[in-house]
């Protein structure tokens, strides 16, 4: 598979104290019209012994998003932060967001949030609690409460903020989860989606539910633990035109609505 060239490492600061550190993925959005942009944010996962060292590398299913999209251009947000407590992935990201939309002029309908584990986990809470008015989210595998077995605590604080987000997400998200994943049990979910019924077509949440034979397929290394099963050779080739495509052609749709006369 192709891969676009990344920008350039930039450090741009938002409207407010966190900085907004990361580099575009090919293209970026010098001489483009932000008002016809779409803006892919991706936000990697977190692991105390890679902090302070990550790069902007998203994986091949982000990338095609620019790769076969001229008017996406795909920011790589990197969080170089030596501690980072759950809610903090959330305020970084919400940080990018506002930086684009207040600094760039991009509306906040153009923007989606894409982001694996801790930076999926803040992306959702991102759109549900502060930016509700987002084009999209894409979330792998989202979570930021540890391995499991997580103590009672933690599971009943984990339900409780699964609740909201079923209550709060406004914007298309688009949620993929593994079975036999060290961070998280499926049964978490089962509530989350119930609650996603139950608010029926104003909904616009879909879960993607992947068995332990399907993330082998699409990620033959995968074999201890699904966490990182967007990054297998398969998984972009299986889900973007089915699953990622769709959800930027409807933000694409709604720009051109949005600028029609």
């Amino acid at each position: 598979m192709r891969r676009a060239p990344l920008a350039p490492l930039a450090l741009l600061l938002a409207g407010c104290a966190l900085p907004v550190e990361g580099a575009f993925v090919g293209r970026s959005l010098a001489g483009v019209d932000p008002a016809r942009t779409i803006v892919v944010v991706y936000n990697h996962g977190f692991s105390s012994a890679s902090a302070g060292t990550y790069r902007p590398t998203p994986p091949p299913i982000v990338r095609l998003a620019a790769e076969r999209n001229p008017d996406v251009v795909v920011f790589a947000q990197v969080r170089n932060t030596a501690r980072l407590e759950s809610d903090d992935h959330s305020s970084y990201i919400e940080a990018a967001i506002g930086h684009f939309h207040r600094e760039r002029g991009v509306p906040l309908g153009n923007i989606v949030l894409v982001g694996q584990s801790c930076g999926g986990w803040g992306a959702l809470q991102a759109a549900a609690f502060t930016y509700p008015g987002l084009g999209g989210v894409v979330a792998f595998a989202p979570t930021c409460h540890g391995k499991l077995p997580h103590a009672t605590p933690v599971r009943q604080r984990r339900w409780g903020e699964l609740a909201q987000l079923a209550e709060r997400l406004r914007a298309p998200t688009l949620i993929f989860l593994y079975e036999a994943d060290a961070y998280y049990d499926l049964a978490d979910w089962d509530d989350f989606e119930r609650r996603i019924a139950r608010r029926g077509r104003e909904a616009d949440v879909t879960v993607l539910r992947l068995a332990r034979a399907r993330v082998r397929e699409v990620c033959p290394r995968c074999a201890p633990d699904s966490h990182a099963a967007y990054s297998g050779p398969g998984f972009a080739p299986a889900f973007f035109d089915a699953r990622v495509q769709p959800l930027l052609e409807r933000v694409r749709r709604r720009i051109r609505a949005a600028l029609s006369p």
